[in-house]
């Protein structure tokens, strides 16, 4: 099955090098532990909790300066965080007790006030591992794992209700995560090792759930752009790392595989181009710098392995991972990159004109340098599909500007990205060609 499913994929290049190191990017903390740490959530620049092993669920309220270790009650793992706001959260945790009542299944935390004091239940369901929770509001929430099941509560969780999959074929495998566009259209992500990899759709609220098999692999996070545009990260030990994603709402999926070692934990975008996903057995990340068109690795600081990340705003990240790892991305670096700045100290890249455009556009751009220069057109899966120039170039002064014409009468309709290299600095922008 694998050896069918990779004659469709279109295997990316992944550079092993990077200019700037994980070091520029990233900043390891001070933490209050050495235990594993499997989640992070933000709520704001100020408050944020991180949970890990042995029951462990860590917060800041000063923009992770200090850290207080909050009482759960547990010795096993919490797995999933998620806060509505600095007060009002939710956790999860599985369950093992070999004595009475021998209850094996998922255990539920929520806080009102901060997670000064953790309430948890025991989920009904026995035998049933969740591994995701989210909710819209505080009243409204969604928890997905294992054999593909969804629920919905509309109380806060008092009551869970199970939600209509249509995937009873698939019963085995495993929702890793849930997140919405928006109050009708969420999506899941998860499936099997070595048999398939899974995303389930809602259009209703989270009431019916649709799914689909997209990859021989596993998905473990997805980062939603808005209803249409999805990006999923995952893959397994033997295989390695893989992307996945969708620019029209799942209707079709595009799987492709990294070619190095690493699983994809997760995945968060801290800008429209800027995107990491955390390859969590090994210490290294996946660095995109063009929203997805071309990947890089980049080592974390310290050997450490990371397995979850988030980023709030452009400015404010967070990764944690072995040994109780906690990274904060390095703001400084900001306006000095060139996919941020602009760059026009190097050369200036314009909008093409018009656009969108059918079937012909301008590509303008100035540079203040000689250099080796490459406008290469990309479609949105990241393929090339032609190479405009590829020459050395003179230094424009004043307002003289190369202009390079493009014409898209062969390509179908849709996103495409124009990307101008030089010697040293490359940068991406968008274009639509209509019909």
């Amino acid at each position: 099955m694998k050896n069918i499913i990779y004659i469709l994929i279109i295997v990316f290049s992944v550079s092993t090098s990077i200019d700037t190191f994980a070091q520029d990017y990233w900043i390891e903390q001070s933490s209050p532990t050495t235990k594993y740490l499997r989640s992070v959530f933000f709520t704001d620049t100020l408050n944020g909790w991180i949970s890990g092993d042995s029951g462990l669920i860590i917060h800041t309220s000063n923009k992770g300066i200090t850290w207080t270790i909050q009482p759960t009650g547990l010795n096993r793992e919490v797995i999933s965080l998620f806060f509505l706001n600095a007060d009002t959260g939710f956790a999860l945790s599985w369950e093992f007790s070999a004595v009475p009542p021998n209850y094996f299944g998922t255990r539920i935390l929520s806080t009102i006030n901060r997670g000064v004091s953790w309430n948890n239940y025991l989920f009904p369901d026995t035998n049933l591992f969740l591994n995701t929770i989210y909710f819209h509001d505080r009243y409204n929430g969604f928890m997905g794992g294992s054999e593909g099941k969804i629920f919905y509560t509309t109380n806060s969780g008092i009551n869970w209700h199970r939600a209509s999959v249509d995937s009873s074929a698939f019963f085995s495998f495993p929702v890793k995560k849930i997140k919405f566009a928006d109050e009708h259209t969420g999506y899941a992500a998860g499936g099997a090792f070595d048999i398939a990899g899974m995303m389930w759709k809602t259009t209703n609220g989270g009431l019916n759930w649709r799914s689909v098999i997209v990859g021989p692999e596993p998905m473990n996070d997805l980062y939603i752009f808005d209803r249409d545009n999805i990006f999923c990260a995952g893959g397994d030990f033997e295989y390695g790392p893989s992307r996945l994603i969708t620019t029209n709402g799942g209707t079709n999926w595009n799987y492709t595989e990294f070619g190095i070692f690493g699983i994809g934990n997760s995945i968060d975008f801290r800008t429209y181009n800027e995107g990491w996903i955390s390859l969590g057995i090994i210490d290294t990340f996946l660095l995109t710098t063009d929203h997805g068109i071309s990947w890089n690795t980049v080592s974390s600081p310290d050997n450490s392995r990371i397995y979850d990340l988030q980023f709030i705003d452009q400015r404010n990240g967070w990764a944690v991972g072995n040994e109780g790892v906690i990274l904060k991305y390095n703001s400084s670096i900001i306006g000095v990159s060139e996919y941020e700045a602009g760059i026009p100290e190097k050369f200036i890249l314009h909008q093409n004109y018009p656009n969108p455009f059918n079937p012909k556009t301008i590509i303008s751009y100035q540079l203040s340098v000689n250099s080796f220069v490459k406008l290469i057109i990309y479609n949105v899966l990241g393929k090339e599909v032609a190479t405009l120039v590829n020459e050395m170039q003179s230094a424009t002064s004043g307002e003289r500007m190369y202009q390079v014409e493009f014409d898209g009468s062969e390509l179908p309709s849709g996103v495409y990205f124009y990307r101008l290299s030089t010697d040293k600095i490359t940068t991406t922008k968008k274009m639509v060609l209509i019909e």
